[in-house]
């Protein structure tokens, strides 16, 4: 239990250094930079050290739970490689010359998007079947439109008007499950707490 403790601390540790240190660094180019070519991949370094790092945080959530530790691991790999890709991105000039460069990238956000997303949502801890059938399904949404998002990116954006209207679809059923699943477990918790009392 110590060890695994002790890898989570390690992890907050680097993601607060590393947070930091873009931080300061971005600050310091609002200031004084002359927003050269240097200075805005400078900036886009930052923004990618943020983003990879809360991605890869959420997914670190869920960890110590012996049931998503492979999910986590999963989740923390492909956000550090998706900051890895990015940055050779943004500091190679001749990126252009690799063919599907931006669909890679964008699968890379998508994917690492996704794992944070569920993280999150698995954190919650709950016996209610009302609320495990709504968690379920929002996930289940949650995964088709990653894999909705990535046939639309290496189809290159060309899949016909009645696939983007079931993109939308599914993308409003995954923002109300996210909203409605917290809200519902805790009105459940309450509702069963007060049961209790009786």
């Amino acid at each position: 239990m110590n060890k695994k403790n002790d890898i989570k601390k390690l992890f907050l540790k680097s993601l607060i250094v590393s947070l930091s240190a873009s931080g300061l660094l971005g600050i310091f180019i609002f200031l004084f930079g002359k927003f050269g070519e240097t200075e805005i991949r400078l900036l886009l370094t930052t923004l990618s050290i943020g983003g990879c790092s809360l991605t890869g945080l959420c997914c670190a959530t869920i960890y110590p739970s012996e049931n998503y530790k492979i999910f986590s691991v999963i989740g923390i790999v492909i956000a550090g490689l998706c900051f890895i890709f990015t940055l050779f991105v943004i500091w190679r000039s001749d990126f252009d010359h690799f063919e599907n460069t931006w669909k890679i990238l964008l699968s890379f956000i998508v994917l690492t998007t996704t794992f944070a997303h569920m993280s999150l949502l698995l954190n919650i801890r709950t016996v209610n079947q009302l609320v495990m059938n709504v968690l379920i399904a929002t996930l289940l949404f949650i995964s088709i439109v990653a894999c909705m998002l990535l046939l639309l990116i290496f189809c290159e954006f060309d899949c016909g008007e009645f696939f983007f209207r079931l993109l939308g679809v599914s993308t409003i059923l995954v923002i109300l499950g996210t909203i409605v699943t917290p809200i519902l477990n805790k009105t459940q918790k309450q509702d069963d707490s007060e049961e209790d009392t009786f």
